[in-house]
C-alpha cells in the first residue's frame, strides 16, 4: 500500500466568481458621479469662458447626461463557460499505519449476548 493518499485524476472544475452585484453597482455609480461631475464643470466653463470653445463646452454639458445613464445601465454581463481547472495533488500526510482500511463493525457482539437469547 502507497503511504499518502492519492485523490482521483478526474479535478472537477470551478468556475470563476463574476463580480458581486454591489461592487457592480458601485463602480457603475462612481462612474455616473465622475461623467456628472465632468458636465457640472463644462456647463461653468461654458458660462464663464468667452471665446470659439464655449460651444465645446455647452455641448459637454449637453450630451454628458445622456452617456452617463447610458453608462449607468450597462450592466456588466455575468460570463458563463470561464472556468479554472482544479490540479489532482498528492496529500504529503504520512500514514500513521501502512495497513489499508480496516472495517470495525458498527456493533459489536459478544458471545454471551448471544448465549442469553
Amino acid at each position: 500500500m502507497p503511504t499518502t493518499r492519492h485523490r482521483d485524476t478526474d479535478a472537477q472544475s470551478v468556475t470563476t466568481a463574476a463580480e458581486s452585484r454591489e461592487a457592480d453597482q458601485r463602480h457603475r455609480m462612481r462612474q455616473y458621479l465622475g461623467t456628472m461631475t465632468l458636465r457640472t464643470v463644462c456647463f461653468v466653463l461654458a458660462v464663464v469662458i468667452d471665446d470659439w470653445y464655449r460651444w465645446v463646452f455647452a455641448l459637454g454639458a449637453v450630451v454628458l447626461p445622456f452617456i452617463a445613464v447610458v453608462a449607468v445601465n450597462a450592466v456588466a454581463p455575468r460570463v458563463r463557460g470561464r472556468r479554472t481547472p482544479v490540479t489532482p495533488s498528492v496529500d504529503p500526510t504520512p500514514l500513521l499505519t501502512d495497513r489499508g482500511y480496516v472495517h470495525v463493525p458498527s456493533t459489536v457482539r459478544h458471545p454471551e449476548d448471544e448465549r442469553r437469547g
